[in-house]
C-alpha cells in the first residue's frame, strides 16, 4: 500500500499595502456595492436613514445632491468636471486684469496651476507674488494681512499640501481676504475625502479636487463649487463635464463615501511618523504645524527611486515626489526626489508597522549585502595573432662530388652544331666551369668556320658515372650521361641563336634560321 503523499501548504503572498492614495488611487468603488448614507442629523441621534435612489433621479442631480451636502454648500453651485487642475484652468485663465492687479500664490502650489497663473500674468502683464513661509513651516499670515490692497485680485491656496502634508488655515485666509476685492481659489484636490471641510465657513469662490483620490472615484473625475463674483468674466466657459458613465460612477462612490468624509476617523499619522524616525538614516521632510495623510522624507544614503522599487517587491507601496512637480516649496531646492507615503482613511495600524518593518529590511540589507559565490567570468578568448608566413630558407645546395673520368674509348666526331651561347649557372650551386676548348671544324657536316659543341664528358664537373652502353659498331663502351633539365629561352628570329631541348644519344643537328643550312 502506498503511503499517502503530503503536499506542503502554499504559502500565501503578504497583503499589499496601498500608501500612495495621493498619486494613484485605489480601484473605485463600483455601482453594484451597495450605497448607504447617512445625514448628520441621523447620526447625532443614533439612527442611520439610508438613501435609495429612485429610478425618476438622475445620477447628474444625485452627484450634486451629495457634494453639496459633503461640503456645505448649495447643490446648484456645484459642478462635476474632468479634474481639479482642468477646471481651475477653464474659471481662471480668463479673469480680467491689469498690470496694477497683483495675484497670490504659497510654496505648496503644483505646477499644473502654476502654470495657469502664469500663462495669466503674460497675458494681462499684472504682477504674481508668493505668500512666505514662517521657520514653522506655516503660512505667513501678518505677511499677507500687512501687504494686503485692494490691488490683490486674485489668492490661490492649498488647503493640503501636496508636497508634504501640511494644512493650511484656510478658513483664516478666508476671513482676511473677506473685506477685499480679491477672487480666493481653494485646491481642495488632497483633502477631499481626507478631511472635513465647509466651503461656505472658509469664504472661497472657487473650490475644486479631485474625485480619483480620496473620495475614491473613477479616473478623471473631479468636483467643484462656484459663486457669483463681482467683477467675474460675463459668459465664462463652463468647466467640462466627464463622461455620462463617470457621473454615474462618481455618483455611486459619493453615495457611499458621504459618512466616512463628514466624520472623523482614527489619524495613523503621528504613529507613521515615530515609526519613521526610530530608523536610522530616515530623515522627515519640514512640515508646518500641522499636518495630515502626507508624510514625505528621504535616506541619506539611498535614493528615493531604490528605496521604492524594493519596497515594491515587498509589496508596500509608495509613491515619489520629485522638485518639479513642488517647484517652490523648500523641500524642492535640493533637487533630490523623495518618499511620498499617504494614508487612506481605510489605513489600518498594521500598515504602518508592515511599512517600519519591510523598510528596515531593505535598507539593512542594501548595508550588509548577502555575499552569494558566483562563478567568476570566463575571460574572452584574445584573438591570436596573424604571422605573415614564413619565408623559405634558401636550401643550402649539397657540394657536387667530382669522379674520375672512366675509361673510354675513341667516340666519332659529332655533327657540327652551331656555336653554343654561354648560359649562367645558379649561383653557389655549381663550380665554375673550365673554358670550353675549341674543336676543329667537321667539314663532311658543318660549313666552313662553324665550331662543333664539345662532348659532355670531355667536362669533368658534368661527367657522371652510369653503365657502359655498348656502341652500335659492338666495339668499347661509353658513358650515359643524363638528359639536361630542359631550359626555357626566348627564341630569337637573328641567325646563330638555338633553343635548347632535351639532348639524346644521337643528337639531331636543328637547321639555322632562315632555312640555311
Amino acid at each position: 500500500m502506498d503511503a499517502p503523499t503530503r503536499t506542503a501548504p502554499a504559502r500565501t503572498a503578504p497583503p499589499t499595502v496601498r500608501l500612495d492614495t495621493a498619486r494613484t488611487a485605489p480601484t473605485p468603488h463600483t455601482a453594484a456595492e451597495p450605497a448607504h448614507h447617512t445625514t448628520a442629523h441621523d447620526h447625532h441621534h443614533g439612527t442611520a436613514t439610508p438613501h435609495h435612489p429612485t429610478a425618476d433621479e438622475d445620477p447628474h442631480t444625485r452627484a450634486r445632491t451629495h457634494l453639496g451636502r459633503l461640503w456645505g454648500v448649495p447643490a446648484t453651485h456645484t459642478h462635476l468636471t474632468t479634474g481639479a487642475d482642468d477646471t481651475f484652468d477653464t474659471l481662471v485663465r480668463d479673469t480680467p486684469l491689469t498690470p496694477r492687479d497683483r495675484i497670490w500664490t504659497t510654496p505648496h502650489e503644483s505646477v499644473a496651476r502654476l502654470h495657469t497663473l502664469h500663462t495669466l500674468r503674460d497675458r494681462t502683464r499684472c504682477r504674481l507674488e508668493v505668500v512666505p513661509l514662517r521657520p514653522d513651516g506655516d503660512l505667513d499670515l501678518d505677511w499677507m494681512r500687512h501687504h494686503l490692497d485692494d490691488d490683490v485680485a486674485l489668492v490661490s491656496v492649498a488647503h493640503l499640501s501636496p508636497a508634504c502634508g501640511t494644512v493650511n488655515p484656510v478658513t483664516a485666509i478666508g476671513r482676511l481676504l473677506a473685506p477685499h476685492r480679491a477672487r480666493y481659489a481653494l485646491d481642495a484636490s488632497h483633502s477631499a475625502g481626507l478631511l472635513p471641510l465647509d466651503a461656505a465657513a472658509t469664504g472661497c469662490h472657487l473650490l475644486t479636487a479631485d474625485a480619483f483620490r480620496f473620495l475614491n472615484g473613477p479616473p478623471d473625475t473631479g468636483i467643484a463649487y462656484t459663486t457669483p463674483q463681482p467683477g467675474a468674466p460675463a459668459g465664462s466657459t463652463p468647466p467640462p463635464a466627464p463622461h455620462p458613465t463617470a457621473v454615474t460612477a462618481l455618483a455611486d462612490t459619493l453615495t457611499h463615501h458621504t459618512p466616512a468624509a463628514t466624520h472623523p476617523h482614527t489619524d495613523h499619522l503621528p504613529r507613521l511618523r515615530a515609526a519613521l524616525a526610530r530608523i536610522p538614516g530616515i530623515t522627515l521632510l519640514p512640515t508646518g504645524t500641522r499636518q495630515a495623510g502626507i508624510l514625505a522624507f528621504r535616506h541619506d544614503h539611498l535614493d528615493a527611486g531604490t528605496l521604492r522599487h524594493a519596497l515594491a517587491r515587498r509589496a508596500v507601496l509608495l509613491s515619489k515626489t520629485v522638485a518639479h512637480e513642488h517647484p517652490l516649496h523648500p523641500a524642492s531646492r535640493t533637487g533630490a526626489p523623495a518618499l511620498h507615503a499617504s494614508l487612506h482613511p481605510a489605513t489600518t495600524a498594521h500598515d504602518i508597522d508592515r511599512l517600519a518593518h519591510t523598510l528596515t529590511e531593505v535598507l539593512h540589507a542594501h548595508t550588509h549585502p548577502t555575499p552569494h559565490p558566483r562563478t567568476p567570468p570566463t575571460a574572452p578568448a584574445l584573438p591570436t595573432p596573424r604571422t605573415p608566413p614564413a619565408r623559405p630558407a634558401t636550401p643550402t645546395p649539397a657540394p657536387v662530388r667530382t669522379l674520375p673520368t672512366p675509361r673510354t674509348t675513341a667516340t666519332p666526331a659529332l655533327r657540327s652544331t652551331p656555336a653554343l651561347r654561354s648560359v649562367p649557372a645558379p649561383a653557389a650551386a655549381l663550380p665554375a666551369l673550365p673554358a670550353l676548348p675549341a674543336f676543329p671544324a667537321d667539314p663532311g657536316s658543318a660549313g666552313p668556320g662553324t665550331r662543333t659543341a664539345p662532348s659532355l664528358a670531355a667536362v669533368p664537373a658534368l661527367a657522371t658515372p652510369t653503365p657502359a652502353t655498348p656502341t652500335a659498331s659492338g666495339g668499347g663502351h661509353r658513358p650515359r650521361t643524363p638528359a639536361p633539365a630542359p631550359r626555357r629561352t626566348r627564341t630569337a628570329g637573328r641567325r646563330g641563336h638555338l633553343t635548347l631541348h632535351r639532348a639524346d644519344h644521337d643528337t639531331t643537328p636543328h637547321p639555322p634560321p632562315g632555312g640555311q643550312r
